[in-house]
């Protein structure tokens, strides 16, 4: 006879991702029970955790308090930040031996500073950014990589496996953070490349269906450009992964450049255009952007 495994958690943040991540948490068969508290700055976020048998926290603190482990998933290093410390961030209810998993994508200035202070009062921190947006979150199917130490990742990898389905430790903490500064980096590069192609063929008088055919079977081919393609086709631009999002990923991954010294002159040269098009439309799906180039499908030429 099993006897069932059940651990105390916590998520902080429901956003368009983390609330799909923490109703897995709650959901998905296998693994652990979860005995989850949440905490969202918008409380009407919390709803469909309370609905699924979460208790809903007045703050990170009183979230965290009692959390094996503590997952969080929120939009930029201020918001981690505004989360994590004071008197009522998570970091204050933490308790020894406790591990927080850190999903947001932030810098690894930050990831390293509050990985120190949870040290400090003997929690362990693992960054594990995640890709595969929202559909991945719904889904449970996420590429989570992992940096921190070795036996940290070992015990929160039965509840990561009831969020991702792809999951790497990477290194120690703050190259989880690394490695999705340099994935978005790339991912960001191929959708202004896919938008510029698309936008460059329908001048040209080529149809979308003729573009689509060709470039999605070729060395064209992409997730990038196959989420512009769609949402293009449909005119549909409501995120998904907003444009304010992905310029924010473009500005950590220039931030760990300039950090190195490495040259990333694609990169760099790709920051101004963008930064234009988040100031218009930030609130839009990062593939809006094809829309800086040209709202209009030109008619094929006769």
């Amino acid at each position: 006879m099993s006897v069932s495994v059940r651990v105390r958690a916590a998520f902080v943040g429901l956003g368009i991702m983390g609330q799909a991540m923490a109703l897995n948490l709650l959901r998905k068969p296998g693994g652990p029970e979860v005995e989850l508290a949440v905490y969202n700055r918008t409380p009407a976020r919390a709803e469909p955790l309370r609905a699924a048998g979460a208790r809903v926290a007045a703050s990170p603190r009183e979230a965290a308090e009692g959390a094996e482990f503590v997952f969080t998933m929120v939009s930029d290093d201020a918001a981690l930040r505004a989360v994590a410390t004071g008197p009522e961030g998570f970091l204050a209810g933490v308790a020894a031996g406790s591990v927080i998993v850190d999903h947001s994508t932030v810098s690894r200035a930050l990831t390293l500073e509050l990985a120190r202070e949870a040290a400090a009062r003997g929690a362990a921190w693992c960054d594990a950014p995640v890709t595969g947006g929202d559909v991945g979150a719904r889904e449970g199917s996420l590429t989570i990589m992992v940096g921190g130490p070795q036996e940290a990742f070992r015990r929160a990898l039965p509840l990561l496996e009831k969020t991702g389905r792809r999951i790497l430790h990477v290194g120690a903490t703050g190259q989880g953070q690394a490695l999705k500064a340099v994935s978005n980096m790339v991912s960001c590069l191929t959708l202004m490349a896919s938008a510029e192609g698309i936008q460059l063929g329908l001048r040209a008088g080529l149809s979308l269906e003729a573009l689509a055919e060709v470039m999605q079977h070729g060395s064209a081919a992409s997730y990038e450009l196959d989420k512009m393609l769609a949402r293009f086709a449909r005119e549909g631009y409501r995120p998904g992964f907003s444009v304010a999002n992905r310029f924010k990923d473009l500005e950590l991954a220039l931030a760990l450049a300039r950090e190195l010294g490495q040259p990333v002159p694609l990169a760099s040269a790709a920051e101004p255009p963008y930064r234009s098009w988040r100031e218009a439309h930030g609130e839009l799906d990062e593939s809006s952007y094809i829309l800086a180039l040209g709202a209009d499908h030109p008619r094929p030429q006769e």
